[in-house]
């Protein structure tokens, strides 16, 4: 968190520092533009000759791809005699702005003494001369070196510029000429007789020029001030925001951990401030409700404790006169052998159903004593197939005999023992197979499969009944749950529940797959026994 803020501060404290150092280059820039401007602004002695020929090589581009030299004759020696004005052309040489001539400024064409168009391999092809191609006047050497300078593509205008102070004429320059295609089709030179002369409407600008840039050279200086200056006073107010959110921050750490009573100072009523203020009463809403859940959670296990704690008592005050009752009804049913039949029926009824609320306080009283914690076990080496193989012995001739069903044991050989309570799992086990049993129609099978894994021995009681619905399956272990069908089962939805809470006090447990229509499989997982 503090290394957050840390980079939070620099970034504000950068950001302040990018922007007044962004306007400095900015300064900078307009300065450099000032300068290259009032430099270029400079009369040279190769600019009027260079803009010159680079106008006549694009009025004569198309002719010249023609090749009609007649024409092309005709033409040069009309821009040559003044009486053909050509449009201020684009200058290729810099800022189109700098370099576009117009009329204010003078004729589009200085005087010209003559122009000549060299072909690609050096050779005159027309001139301004009456000679045409035979022009050959005594500096006509220097036509072949400016013309292979320009078809080199320079853009240096000094380059395609030859200067000859005190002759006539007084400067040759050249410049390409290219067709629409962009492939050159020859060379045009132009002759100065003499150089324009330095001065006109330039005395105006440069001191003007001047000016600006000892203007921005000045707002230059004044904003590396600002820059320092800004640099401090944005590191101070970036300090003192980030501060106050890491305060904020530690708060709201020390809330995530636990500590319900921190609160952070609120400080100005700004953004910050609000945000303190609103994390303060989140935090004192968080601990009333909190404390009012923990009220409540322990008004809730209390009630549920003396409710266990009920349960178990009354199941064990029953157990006492249900187990007298039952004995007096089978003393009773011993005892005169020439009773009635119809007495005789009614009193085996009632002894079922007292063996069967029997079983159910049992299971109730075991289920609530091991729900507080005071289920007494003995946990040892147990084989757990053989469990299994004397539970399915005594369960399967009564399975075949009341419902038709087949009852199997499957039982790995070499097994490890299991660290359990051999009541407890024959609990288990027993509760396992009478539901099994008692869901599997006539013909049906039910098997107890017994394997060790890696850590655990596995228990599977496996049937082919009508199974159980998708719907009913998560809820199949929970207290007095007996499904959407349950309405015509026996028992009471306790077995279930009783075999999760055995097998999670031996450290085990429990699961439950079902296939409707196709049958159930309840896999009791209980780890190995390991000796300390």
């Amino acid at each position: 968190m503090r290394g957050a803020l840390g980079r939070l501060r620099w970034q504000l404290t950068l950001s302040h520092l990018v922007a007044t150092a962004f306007t400095l280059v900015c300064l900078i820039a307009a300065a450099g533009f000032f300068a290259t401007l009032l430099a270029r602004s400079h009369d040279s002695p190769a600019r009027e000759p260079a803009q010159d020929a680079q106008t006549v090589a694009r009025a004569i581009a198309g002719l010249a791809a023609d090749g009609d030299a007649a024409l092309l004759n005709d033409l040069l020696a009309a821009l040559v005699d003044g009486r053909l004005r050509l449009p201020a052309a684009g200058w290729p040489y810099g800022p189109p702005e700098a370099a576009r001539r117009a009329d204010w400024l003078g004729a589009p064409l200085q005087s010209l003494a003559y122009v000549v168009l060299l072909g690609p391999d050096g050779q005159a092809i027309a001139s301004s001369d009456p000679a045409g191609a035979a022009f050959a006047p005594p500096e006509r050497a220097d036509w072949t070196a400016l013309a292979a300078q320009a078809q080199r593509g320079t853009r240096d205008p000094e380059d395609l510029v030859l200067l000859r102070p005190g002759q006539r004429p007084a400067a040759l320059a050249a410049a390409p000429v290219v067709d629409e295609r962009g492939r050159s089709v020859g060379t045009v030179v132009v002759a100065e007789p003499v150089l324009a002369p330095a001065g006109g409407l330039l005395g105006f600008w440069r001191p003007l020029l001047f000016f600006g840039a000892a203007t921005v050279a000045i707002l230059a200086a004044a904003s590396l001030f600002a820059l320092l200056s800004a640099s401090v006073l944005a590191y101070f107010l970036a300090r003192r925001l980030t501060s106050r959110l890491e305060r904020l921050g530690q708060a709201a750490e020390a809330l995530a951990a636990g500590d319900l009573t921190c609160r952070v100072p609120e400080g100005p009523a700004d953004e910050v401030g609000q945000l303190a203020r609103r994390f303060n009463g989140m935090a004192a809403d968080l601990e009333r409700s909190l404390r009012e859940l923990q009220a409540e959670r322990d008004r809730v296990a209390g009630l549920l404790d003396a409710q266990r704690q009920l349960v178990a008592s009354v199941s064990h005050e029953l157990r006492t006169p249900v187990a007298t009752v039952r004995g007096y009804l089978e003393s009773a049913l011993r005892s005169d052998p020439a009773r009635s039949p119809m007495l005789r029926a009614d009193l085996e009824t009632m002894e079922q159903e007292i063996a069967r609320l029997q079983r159910l306080i049992e299971d109730l009283f075991t289920l609530s004593r091991a729900t507080v914690g005071r289920l007494a076990l003995r946990l040892e080496p147990t084989d757990a197939g053989a469990v299994v193989r004397r539970l399915v012995e005594t369960t399967a001739p009564l399975a075949w005999g009341q419902r038709r069903v087949q009852v199997l044991a499957e039982v790995a050989a070499d097994l490890p023992p299991a660290r359990a309570d051999a009541q407890r799992l024959e609990q288990i086990v027993s509760n396992l197979l009478g539901n099994a049993v008692r869901h599997t129609p006539p013909g049906g099978l039910v098997a107890a499969a017994v394997t060790a894994e890696r850590r655990t021995v596995d228990v599977a009681v496996r049937d082919t009944g009508e199974g159980i619905l998708p719907e009913d399956l998560p809820h199949v272990f929970e207290r007095f749950y007996r499904g959407r069908e349950g309405d015509g089962r026996t028992g009471a939805g306790l077995g279930l529940a009783l075999t999760k809470e055995l097998a999670e006090a031996m450290g085990g447990s429990v699961e439950a797959a079902s296939t409707p229509g196709q049958g159930s499989c309840f896999t009791v997982r209980l780890p190995r026994w390991s000796p300390e």
